[in-house]
């Protein structure tokens, strides 16, 4: 990618006494302990970073809420393994609720990495780090062979990637958590920043779609007192977006003997969150129903 948790209870049986111990056979599993061992064993195959194995738990047919397959799924893993590779996850499940052959789990996660400008790591000072916070919902089915991801929705999820000072700088991207198809929305860009910093700032949208589309930055001074702030229009393809902060962070100086002014780069960063499309029936919730 964000709370309520429900408490998963096991039920395990021993009987024993000093003459003789045995066990009562197991019941039979619960969808919800079937379904919490699985997603283990995912999560597990993300963090060994195993692409095969990871495939084995999505259904030939999984769709995400946002139009992506498993072949989109697996380049967008690759492509983030690739770039961040020492990133971690966290992960959480708040509540699993079963019927028949379908679950729906709700879960939310924390990631974080850092990234070096080389590879060898020698400038370890410059180093960026990324942090992100989601909260999704996964949609399982049962068939022959075990429970299978077919689907799952993003409701809420934010990442930013700060470099140098831009890590100290407190900073936060406002927006609407859901915007109607085709009308405008507000978003805006707090800050605190010492007075002798300059930041430049671009705020911008784009819609969630692979492979991601191209979108044009316009800088601007963000001010000294206030926000800065940009009325944007949603899409009419129902599709939901990102909203987009850049922000560079500078410092300008004044050689008096030589007469001109120096301009140091003291950081950046990138920050986005998910805004979700209202949805007449539910969010996304026809592509359980399509199945």
């Amino acid at each position: 990618m964000k709370k309520s948790i429900i408490l998963f209870v096991a039920i395990f049986l021993v009987v024993s006494s000093e003459v003789f111990a045995f066990e009562v056979p197991f019941m039979n599993r619960t969808p919800q302990r079937e379904i919490k061992i699985l997603l283990k064993e995912h999560n597990k195959a993300m963090e060994n970073r195993n692409i095969e194995q990871i495939k084995t738990f999505y259904d030939k047919d999984y769709l995400s809420a946002d139009g992506f397959d498993i072949d989109d799924l697996i380049t967008m893993l690759e492509k983030t393994y690739d770039a961040y590779g020492n990133i971690k996850y966290k992960t959480k499940i708040n509540n699993i609720s079963a019927f028949d052959n379908w679950a729906i789990v709700q879960m939310s996660d924390t990631s974080s990495a850092k990234v070096y400008p080389d590879n060898d790591r020698k400038y370890k000072d410059k180093a960026g780090r990324l942090d992100g916070k989601s909260s999704y919902v996964v949609y399982l089915n049962k068939t022959n062979d075990g429970w299978k991801i077919v689907s799952d929705e993003i409701l809420m999820e934010e990442t930013s990637l700060k470099y140098g000072i831009a890590n100290k700088i407190d900073m936060e991207l406002i927006t609407p958590v859901f915007v109607k198809n085709g009308k405008e929305y507000d978003l805006s860009l707090k800050m605190n920043k010492p007075e002798d910093i300059v930041a430049l700032a671009s705020i911008s949208r784009e819609e969630i779609v692979y492979p991601p589309a191209d979108y044009q930055e316009k800088f601007r001074r963000v001010p000294d007192e206030g926000d800065l702030e940009r009325l944007v229009r949603a899409n009419n393809k129902n599709l939901d977006e990102y909203a987009i902060a850049s922000i560079g962070f500078t410092k300008v100086s004044v050689n008096e003997e030589e007469l001109r002014a120096r301009i140091e780069v003291l950081g950046m960063a990138y920050i986005m969150k998910r805004i979700n499309m209202e949805r007449v029936k539910g969010i996304k919730s026809t592509l359980v129903e399509n199945k």
